[in-house]
């Protein structure tokens, strides 16, 4: 038995599944099993893992049901210790593993570390982005239920699949990801959440993951579908200790107006709009709710500031980094 336990998803990443799976057997830490669940890929994906040849690597084939439950059927193939998951499209830090494990080793009471990461393909470490949002590396997070909702909210939104290294036993008791409806956006939101608020986090750094953001596409946004629930909040709250249920619901809230305020931002004035409406709560939060109704107000405008700013704006950070050395 291996000390860590690996799922990727595979579905239709043929490009790129090797660049990922390397960048495991890149790893410094090698006591690993890699379980990749094929969820009906139609390339050739899974033969390129095959012809990897490499014991450490078993590959599940499903029919297509969604990433969710890709990812749970490797989860609850797991024995190991400790979890950890890598989209077949991105990528690990030769040291990602052995961090996490390190920090595991350090603090026993933790159920969850969470490593810092990359926005690739402009390099940028994000690590500032989520510090300025109270998420700091080494500070253990553990939410009792009376929590300001901005700061949970942040705290359970800075959890990503890439990013996360889980202990085995805590994560199938929570019932692994959200699959239901071949659930496309969110499902791994709806995991985090619902293990987050139970378990101790810890933020660690440096930054060991690579987020790759290459095929992502403006035009494309209005597309997306909302996270689940964002439909049906019950989702969640069902699913919440009694104790944080009330800090949930906040917690939803705020996520909504960001949700809201993204969609003003991107030119989806009725989108944003409609979720406005939705989540009256969302009012309380009053400095952030002030803003997004000013964007709404002004979305028909800012959508061109965005493209700009989407554009030109990592292009000039990553510049500005290297002219001052950092």
């Amino acid at each position: 038995m291996a000390r860590v336990d690996i799922v990727m998803a595979l579905y239709n990443k043929s490009k790129t599944v090797l660049r990922s799976i390397e960048s495991i057997r890149r790893q410094t830490f090698t006591d690993w099993r890699l379980i990749v669940v094929d969820d009906g890929s139609m390339d050739d994906g899974p033969s390129k893992v095959r012809g990897l040849n490499d014991t450490r690597i078993e590959l599940i084939h499903q029919e297509n049901r969604g990433p969710g439950a890709a990812r749970n059927t490797g989860l609850f193939r797991a024995n190991a210790p400790f979890v950890a998951f890598l989209d077949s499209d991105d990528e690990w830090l030769p040291g990602h593993l052995a961090d996490s494990i390190a920090a595991f080793e350090s603090n026993p009471d933790v159920g969850i570390v969470a490593s810092m990461y990359y926005e690739w393909p402009h390099r940028m470490d994000m690590t500032g982005h989520w510090v300025r949002r109270g998420v700091h590396p080494g500070t253990k997070y553990r939410l009792t239920g009376n929590e300001d909702p901005i700061q949970a909210d942040w705290i359970l939104s800075f959890l990503h699949t890439d990013t996360t290294m889980i202990r085995t036993e805590r994560a199938q008791r929570v019932g692994g990801f959200y699959a239901e409806d071949r659930c496309l956006l969110g499902e791994d939101t709806i995991f985090f959440m619902r293990i987050g608020i139970r378990e101790t986090i810890l933020p660690i750094s440096p930054a060991s993951v690579i987020h790759h953001r290459e095929e992502s596409d403006l035009s494309h946004y209005a597309e997306r579908p909302l996270a689940p629930f964002l439909y049906d909040p019950k989702i969640l709250l069902n699913e919440c200790p009694d104790t944080h249920r009330f800090l949930m619901e906040q917690v939803i809230d705020h996520f909504a107006l960001r949700v809201a305020h993204d969609k003003a931002r991107h030119g989806l004035k009725s989108q944003a709009q409609d979720m406005v409406q939705r989540f009256p709560g969302i009012s309380r939060f009053t400095d952030e709710y002030s803003r997004c109704q000013t964007a709404i107000t002004y979305s028909r405008w800012l959508v061109v500031w965005v493209q700009f700013k989407s554009y030109f704006g990592p292009r000039i950070r990553s510049y500005w980094g290297r002219f001052s050395g950092r």
